[in-house]
């Protein structure tokens, strides 16, 4: 019989330490790299790469179900249209602030995806509507497979984990870290009556967390309320983000609010400072009420015409959407 990792689904292999999936003995229920993240947070590079990811996703059949999760704060959708029938579930719902509805964010969505299923926010440590989650899992699942798809980053092993402790007795959660590859195979869950199968994560090579240290990747990915800094501009000017990236702006005038966790420093800097004017940079002139959207890191919005400029070190995603709230 194969013996899987119960945190991540690989096959587990016991000659060779220095290979993915290493375990000491056949009695392990982890491989090495999982109870190294799971014990003591240390993470170990994989051979893996997104085309191995693909292939996995390649194999779910058009009339499976697909459970997409995205992160509220990027809501990265990008292969939601490789899928037929779709149940959208936002993560996250924690770190934005209450005052925003839930209700207006799911219209938003509705309004460019007419395809989809069903929306659903979810909140996994607060456990907030896990239970409607399973009722149209459910529903829409009758007779269906049913596959956890995301990015890496989107949340969705967390909210397993929150699934599996609300409705079974199991104490064997995935493996979750804030690293990209966590989830290298399928691992498949029992959910009392409900059979799931858990993806790896769909990696994104100019994610701005491919380029950040371990310190920095756990200040972006603060499990905290998000208190929005808003700054009121006119003219040309500059704000920074940390050591992270410099947006330079003109405008007539617009109000500018920042949506990223409050462990970093954001604040105005100089348009003479050329300290910080890595060769990367994107730039685009914003129309009245579109929002940029910095994947893993959070977006920005803004309400009037502006022309933008963000500098960073290495290469990013960036991109513009309209205002999402």
């Amino acid at each position: 019989m194969i013996k899987r990792c119960i945190g991540c689904g690989v096959k587990l292999q016991f000659e060779d330490e220095m290979a993915d999936c290493y375990a000491a003995s056949d009695n392990q229920k982890l491989c090495k790299r999982c109870f190294m993240l799971k014990n003591y947070g240390k993470n170990f590079a994989v051979l893996k790469s997104n085309v191995d990811y693909m292939k996995i996703l390649d194999n779910i059949k058009k009339d499976d179900l697909v459970v997409y999760i995205s992160s509220i704060l990027t809501l990265n959708l990008d292969y939601l249209n490789k899928f037929s029938n779709v149940l959208l579930v936002i993560t996250k719902r924690d770190i934005l602030p209450k005052s925003i509805k839930d209700e207006k964010i799911i219209s938003y969505i509705k309004k460019s995806n007419k395809k989809i299923l069903d929306v659903i926010i979810v909140s996994s440590y607060k456990k907030k509507n896990l239970d409607f989650l399973y009722d149209k899992l459910q529903l829409y699942g009758d007779g269906r497979k049913i596959y956890f798809v995301g990015l890496t980053n989107s949340g969705k092993s967390t909210l397993i984990n929150a699934m599996i402790n609300s409705y079974t007795s199991d104490d064997a959660n995935l493996t979750t870290s804030n690293y990209p590859s966590t989830t290298l195979d399928i691992v498949t869950v029992n959910l009392g009556n409900l059979l799931i199968n858990d993806t790896p994560g769909i990696l994104l090579d100019n994610s701005i967390i491919n380029y950040l240290d371990d310190s920095y990747i756990k200040r972006i990915n603060s499990k905290k309320e998000i208190k929005p800094i808003t700054f009121q501009l006119k003219g040309k000017g500059a704000i920074s983000i940390d050591k992270i990236l410099r947006l330079e702006y003109d405008t007539d005038y617009t109000s500018m609010t920042f949506y990223v966790s409050n462990n970093l420093i954001i604040k105005r800097a100089s348009l003479n400072n050329n300290n910080f004017l890595g060769k990367h940079f994107f730039q685009c002139h914003l129309a009245n009420n579109q929002d940029i959207v910095i994947e893993d890191l959070g977006f920005i919005k803004f309400t009037n015409e502006c022309f933008v400029r963000i500098y960073y070190l290495d290469s990013i995603s960036a991109r513009v959407r309209e205002n999402m709230i």
